[in-house]
């Protein structure tokens, strides 16, 4: 008879995200959900391995501002 492990559940991961919304909304943030197509998501993952991010969210944050600073902050 073999006794098998129970996987372990993370309890806190509620409080987690309903802790990092509460946060979101402080700052005046918002979750925003995107699709991204296959080639979209290949460039993403080039721009990490470039070192532009580490993450998805990061390389899409970076572009944003890159962005926001070469079309409206031109001072």
């Amino acid at each position: 008879m073999t006794i098998e492990k129970k996987k372990q559940y993370d309890k806190t991961s509620s409080k987690r995200q309903a802790g990092h919304l509460a946060r979101m909304m402080e700052n005046k943030g918002k979750r925003l959900p995107v699709d991204f197509d296959a080639d979209r998501l290949d460039k993403l993952d080039a721009l990490i391995g470039a070192g532009y991010g580490d993450s998805k969210a990061a390389v899409i944050r970076k572009s944003i501002d890159d962005a926001y600073k070469e079309v409206l902050d031109k001072h």
